[in-house]
């Protein structure tokens, strides 16, 4: 195939990327850090180096160091212990023999308070190698939180514990040890004390932007329990660069000129206080083009052979006995996703994403997992590619998959398709021709590596029949780079979901976005016309550990979903949990970065399952055997109601939500294969399941029609138990978001100024009425509901 041909040519680039790889840097979100404590940032995420060029960097002042380790590409910047507030460090692309600077970006840092605890362990004889805190507020992990050895024999850390008792234990060299230097104790002796005193919560400040016009952006600060003392502001260009712009402020208002910006730029501003607290970013965008943006769309995953069956002609399970029907094909292919999109189906629901299976032929034929109880299944999910480029031909082939695109782009939906990376097939060519593309999944101590995903996290296989590839292999690197070219050019594709990401390799990352920013400019595609997704379950650090306009646009945020079903699937939590994470995803990802909240996912477990009270099954806690044994069905239609206060919630907050096919109807299943049930027909709902799906489409309409709940600000009003609030403001347009999980009606009494003006609103969904007067509104909302109240 052309894309082999061309694998040698490109291995050899690749060996130096620097040599062909234009020089990029891109907008780098807000960072947040701790006055005398230090920032590692893996500026691959950001910053493409080239040759003959490097990255400056000018230290100014004196309350920081920073330092770029070339090699790794590590800024590391160690902040003062005075360092509190906002710290901007500007950086720039220049030429290594003197010239003038090209692209250039702004890393803010939020400095915040030193108000946590330090912690001291100094060896008594032998040096140990490795020294960790465990604790009541880390799970008791023993590597989430290692000291630093910073003088010989000494070791030390820095932690912001909750308020109350909190035990530990000092983990030195997998010995666990009391805290010689501190002589409380837990009540059994056992472990060390330190009881935090509780202090008040602070107020931080709020930023909204209060207006665009031809020239100026004009954003609203509102203080929060201090007077704000500093403000950043940031212009972020179409071609990636940031520089800090100058702005006005004049009492509550900072006003930035845009009058000579480029079109389809963005001016983030950032306000701290003086007590250190600080406003989560707001961005405006100036001069709009009129081009589609991400944050405008919502995803859907139509996960092809369990959605519709529109072309009975390719409708071939694979006869083997030993296959059971679960984990065998279900007749589901592009024509009948192709029907939904011209029936109307996915305009209804408000849906202009789709996001598609990988595309790739699959085995003919049933393997075997490798764990008991080793059951067969087959290719039915698209994960087990045995060719590079042929469409399989149960979806439809080539020919339907050109067909589904093409009604996808005419009805002004997006198509973005399932990418498989990490590995092929064994019945794959390249594994026959290209043995030294993979790695091995034998260890040197005899065992196996399969399914090791953390201690072998980039070169585990997941099946001994699907190798993985060696990414340090610079002939293998270039082919997957030219396939995934490939198949964006002959199809049309505007994006990929990308497969397994924790378990490839940091450094392929920035070659794959090279790779595709490189082609959208040869197709004369403007930046950010592709959405790159990726999968991974790990905690928001390590998401964020592989997201950046170098990288990823962003990924799946399963922390917050952990905490959705916590809250609103198996109500174990309340709702000041769900504030506590949805603020947790703003702070850490940044207003920058397209992450995707989620209820549902195919290697999770149904909402339904867990809502219903299924899950978890005492009997049977495996829940992929749970699937097999004893499928779930939902026996209490009042659980349908938890499903729509979940789906209110992704739609009211940032970032480009995803609905898994059959969410929309509250499909239930325990794990995977049960999870990827057949999409009901309409005939086989009932009327709750037709309720969520109305539900959906209602709450979809409010957010496409307001703003304020795609690219505003968010200020939390009331988070505890059952009830839940906040505001969402931007430009004009502002929504009050409330919902009530309880089981009779719930008073709310909230202060909405300065976001909603005095005057009447309407709940989008019901047609309730209330009233703000003087900033304060009082409204009921009925038992299970949640609201949008706009501008009457």
């Amino acid at each position: 195939m052309k894309r082999q041909t061309l694998a040698a040519a490109f291995a050899i680039l690749l060996i130096l990327p620097a040599a062909w790889a234009a020089p990029f840097i891109g907008w780098i979100p807000l960072q947040h850090a701790t006055a005398g404590e230090s920032l590692a940032l893996d500026m691959r995420r950001f910053y493409e180096p080239a040759a003959g060029h490097k990255l400056d960097f000018t230290v100014e002042g004196k309350n920081y160091s920073a330092s770029l380790d070339p090699k790794s590409l590590v800024l590391t910047i160690a902040l003062a212990p005075s360092a509190t507030g906002l710290v901007e460090i500007p950086l720039r692309i220049v030429p290594e023999n003197g010239g003038p600077a090209g692209m250039q970006a702004v890393l803010s840092i939020a400095a915040h308070p030193r108000d946590g605890t330090d912690f001291r362990y100094k060896a008594d004889g032998k040096k140990p190698s490795t020294v960790a805190i465990a604790g009541s507020f880390n799970g008791w992990s023993a590597t989430a939180n290692p000291l630093k050895e910073t003088s010989p024999g000494v070791f030390e850390t820095y932690l912001e514990l909750p308020s109350g008792p909190n035990e530990y234990k000092f983990v030195v060299d997998g010995e666990w040890v009391l805290d010689p230097s501190n002589a409380q104790k837990s009540a059994d002796g056992k472990n060390s004390l330190l009881d935090v005193p509780a202090r008040p919560a602070p107020q931080a400040p709020t930023v909204f932007v209060e207006s665009v016009s031809n020239g100026s952006v004009a954003f609203r600060i509102v203080p929060g329990s201090a007077p704000v003392t500093q403000i950043s502001a940031v212009l972020q260009t179409p071609d990636g660069s940031s520089a800090a712009i100058p702005f006005e402020r004049g009492g509550d208002v900072a006003t930035v000129d845009v009058s000579k910006t480029p079109a389809q730029s963005w001016v983030r501003l950032v306000a701290a206080d003086s007590a250190g607290n600080f406003a989560n970013a707001a961005r405006a965008l100036v001069r709009p083009t009129g081009e589609f943006l991400w944050q405008d769309g919502i995803l859907y995953y139509a996960f092809t052979d369990r959605f519709v069956d529109g072309d009975k002609s390719n409708t071939r399970p694979v006869d083997d006995g030993r296959v059971l029907p679960q984990a065998n094909y279900y007749g589901g292919d592009f024509a009948g996703i192709q029907q939904r999109i011209e029936e109307g189906y996915f305009r209804d629901l408000g849906i202009n994403i789709l996001w598609l299976a990988p595309l790739n032929r699959n085995p003919d034929g049933a393997w075997q997992e490798y764990l008991p109880p080793y059951r067969f299944y087959t290719g039915y999910h698209g994960y087990w590619p045995v060719s590079d480029t042929e469409v399989e031909p149960r979806f439809g082939g080539e020919e339907g998959l050109k067909n589904l695109v093409g009604a996808a782009h005419k009805n002004g939906t997006k198509i973005i398709a399932d990418l498989v990376l990490k590995h092929v097939h064994v019945e794959n060519p390249l594994w026959k021709n290209k043995r030294e593309w993979f790695g091995t999944v034998d260890l040197p101590d005899g065992t196996k590596n399969l399914r090791r995903w953390n201690d072998h996290q980039f070169t585990t296989w997941f099946e001994e029949w699907l190798p993985g590839f060696d990414f340090d292999n610079p002939e293998a690197v270039a082919y997957l780079l030219g396939n995934a070219e490939d198949w964006v050019e002959r199809f049309d594709l505007d994006g990929y979901r990308l497969d397994a990401v924790k378990h490839i390799q940091f450094s392929f990352w920035p070659a794959f976005r090279t790779s595709m920013r490189n082609l959208q400019a040869r197709e004369s595609k403007p930046p950010g016309s592709m959405y790159f997704v990726g999968e991974t379950f790990m905690d928001r650090q390590g998401i964020m550990s592989f997201v950046g306009p170098n990288m990823l646009d962003g990924q799946f945020d399963f922390p917050l979903y952990d905490t959705i079903m916590d809250v609103l699937g198996r109500r174990s939590h309340g709702f000041q949990d769900l504030e506590k994470s949805l603020a947790a995803s703003e702070s850490v990802y940044g207003k920058e970065t397209l992450m995707s909240p989620l209820v549902g996912n195919h290697d999770k477990s149904r909402f339904m399952a867990y809502a219903d009270g299924d899950m978890p099954d005492a009997a049977i806690p495996d829940e992929e055997e749970l699937g097999w044994a004893k499928p779930p069905q939902v026996d209490n239609a009042e659980s349908y109601e938890y499903l729509k206060l979940a789906t209110a919630f992704i739609l009211a907050i940032d970032g480009v939500p995803m609905i898994y096919y059959g969410d929309e109807v509250g499909l239930t299943g325990a794990g995977d294969p049960d999870n990827r049930r057949m999409m009901p027909l309409e005939a086989e709902l009932n009327d709750a399941q037709k309720s969520v799906r109305t539900h959906f489409a209602k709450v979809a309409k409010v957010r496409h029609a307001h703003p304020a709940l795609r690219y505003g600000s968010r200020r939390a009003l009331i988070a505890e138990g059952d009830r839940y609030a906040f505001v969402r403001r931007h430009l004009g347009d502002a929504v009050l978001c409330a919902w009530n999980r309880g089981k009779t009606p719930a008073e709310f009494e909230v202060e909405t100024a300065p976001e909603l003006p005095d005057g009447k609103y309407t709940d989008a969904l019901s047609g309730l009425e209330i009233e703000i007067e003087g900033g304060d509104v009082e409204f009921e909302l009925p038992p299970l509901s949640s609201a949008f109240f706009v501008k009457k």
